[in-house]
């Protein structure tokens, strides 16, 4: 018969066992819960204004600076307040570097912002680096309608995609003639007009979007503001219609390009209302247009106003960050790596089906084809090894006709890497010119094509970074040609090592690729597996902060050496450089 003590013994250790297993599930949540709050990372908001002084009469310290100290508030987020009239009129690259959510108010000097300026704001938009929030009368500063404009384009490409069968479409992108307001009768803006050959699509007219609205009432009446989707994460929090107690009034149609989601419309009593909180999606990443203010009352001081600022903010800001978080992934993933210098170089001389076969055991699946005369006869041969072998024909090396009239045969857009030549000139400028109007034929042919134009540093004045962007910038200024970028190369870039953050970063919105190679100073070996040099974690690392995506290179550039072992080793090293990531 069991005794009653070892009966009462044994239910009193197993109560302490639950109550042990309790505390130690408690104190590892607690723990959990500890860990991530201090490992999250705060979302960086920069909130800009042009600081005008009629702000004055609604705010005690501008209107930029009290949104800034409100959303400072939160430990979740590091604010930086910016003005018009900061150095480089605060919108420099330090400043969008560090910078998740960018809050912009402009109105009155919205013309002191140059579309060039506005560049690199939209170009970290589509690569998802950055979110803008544009509020009330921003609808006319200069980088929403960049923003806007770059929509238009992406939307005009949807509209009116290019055929296998037809001749390429020819887009003429007519901006509007200035910031004026449009009238009621006139078309609504962005317009497309197609002009057809033979049945065909091939010319298309847009008219880019005015951003503006026939009609604005600055009496500081109430609107009503209707939330139209409450599940949005911007609307959290807020009821399904609350008054916005002193606005400015605008009335539809606002010419903008058609947003992905209208989270809320606004309301007047005389009948006007306006789509008042738009998104779009702009590449990887998004836009948001909020509508009610005015800098003569105190709007953003509501707090059903403050609220929206808020969600908007913090959803926008995590979206950047989880988008960051996995850079790292993409651009070291080896689906996004791309072989290059594996024709010439290989001491084993193999043809396009044991080249194919080669790639495909190493388990990578994109190819950068450079060659020599004697590769000319079998151009297409290599085509169909990697159709074969399920390769993506990534890029191709200069210029051959044989190879474009291939590349229309089989429907291949590849990116063509060219490189940038050191032109005669006297001054810079003159260079620069020069360069681009002797790239200008080649624009158009690869615009045909349907391909990207790679200009590729290799030495000399045309391997300098910023003659790579000058000339870039010149041909998308004065020749369309938004399909130039940059192939970046370290193994031609030992002489910016020692500046790399910075002409990375100028680089960046015109970057097509990226070739890695290991980096010691003075090129001293120049070819080096990754890994094996002392500087090129670092400069990959500048690269993941600063926000690349896209494709990344490894080398076969081994004369004397079998391009298998030579591509292993680049890998080995990526593996590597991973794990020191992590």
């Amino acid at each position: 018969m069991r005794s009653p003590f070892i009966h009462h013994t044994k239910a009193l250790n197993r109560a302490l066992r639950s109550i042990s297993c309790f505390l130690s599930l408690a104190w590892g949540c607690l723990l959990a819960i500890s860990s991530s709050s201090q490992a999250a990372t705060p979302i960086r908001v920069v909130v800009w204004d042009e600081q005008q002084p009629r702000q004055a009469e609604a705010y005690d310290d501008f209107l930029g600076n009290d949104i800034a100290a409100y959303l400072g508030q939160f430990a979740e987020f590091s604010v930086v307040s910016k003005r018009l009239d900061d150095p480089e009129k605060g919108i420099d690259a330090a400043t969008l570097d560090n910078c998740d959510v960018l809050i912009w108010w402009g109105h009155a000097r919205n013309g002191e912002i140059s579309l060039e300026e506005s560049r690199p704001i939209v170009e970290r938009i589509k690569q998802g680096k950055l979110a803008l929030i544009a509020l009330h009368s921003a609808h006319w500063a200069t980088p929403f309608m960049a923003a806007m404009n770059e929509r238009t384009r992406l939307d005009a490409t949807r509209k009116y995609p290019n055929s296998s069968d037809s001749p390429r479409v020819r887009f003429e992108f007519v901006p509007p003639p200035g910031r004026f307001p449009p009238a009621h009768a006139s078309i609504t803006t962005p317009a497309y007009y197609a002009w057809k050959r033979r049945g065909v699509v091939q010319h298309v007219r847009v008219d880019l979007p005015n951003c503006c609205f026939p009609d604005y009432r600055p009496d500081g009446k109430p609107g009503t503001l209707h939330t139209l989707l409450p599940d949005h994460p911007i609307a959290e929090g807020l009821p399904r219609r609350f008054p916005v107690h002193q606005t400015e009034m605008y009335n539809e149609p606002f010419h903008v390009p058609e947003p992905d989601e209208v989270v809320f419309k606004e309301t007047w009593a005389a009948g006007e209302w306006f789509r008042s909180g738009m998104v779009w999606d702009i590449g990887k990443g998004k836009v948001f247009y909020f509508r009610p203010g005015h800098e003569q009352y105190p709007v953003y001081r509501q707090k059903e106003i403050r609220r929206i600022l808020l969600n908007a903010s913090r959803w926008l800001g995590k979206g950047i960050q989880d988008t960051v978080a996995t850079t790292e992934e993409s651009i070291l993933q080896k689906t996004n790596l791309v072989a290059w210098c594996i024709v010439p170089f290989d001491a084993k001389k193999r043809g396009p089906m044991a080249r194919a076969k080669m790639l495909s055991d190493l388990g990578i699946q994109r190819v950068a084809y450079d060659w020599r005369a004697e590769h000319v006869d079998s151009f297409e041969d290599e085509i169909l090894e990697y159709k074969r072998h399920g390769l993506e024909y990534f890029a191709f090396w200069d210029i051959h006709a044989k190879a474009f009239e291939l590349f229309k045969k089989h429907q291949l857009h590849p990116q063509i890497w060219k490189t940038l030549t050191s032109p005669e000139g006297r001054t810079q400028e003159e260079k620069i010119r020069v360069a681009g109007e002797a790239l200008a034929p080649l624009v158009q042919e690869t615009a045909a094509l349907g391909s990207k134009l790679g200009l590729y540093n290799h030495g000399g004045w045309g391997g300098r970074p910023e003659n790579l962007v000058a000339v870039c910038q010149y041909l998308r200024t004065h020749h369309q040609a938004s399909h130039v970028g940059i192939v970046y190369n370290f193994h031609h870039g030992h002489e910016d090592i020692q500046d790399f953050q910075s002409k990375f970063s100028d680089m960046l919105p015109f970057l097509l690729c990226v070739n890695l190679n290991g980096m010691n100073h003075n090129a001293s070996p120049k070819i080096l597996p990754v890994g094996a040099g002392q500087f090129e974690q670092q400069m990959v690392e500048t690269m993941i902060a600063q926000g690349y995506r896209g494709p990344v290179g490894i080398l076969g550039h081994i004369a004397t050496e079998d391009v298998a072992v030579t591509l292993n080793n680049n890998l080995s090293g990526i593996r590597a450089l991973r794990a020191k990531l992590d």
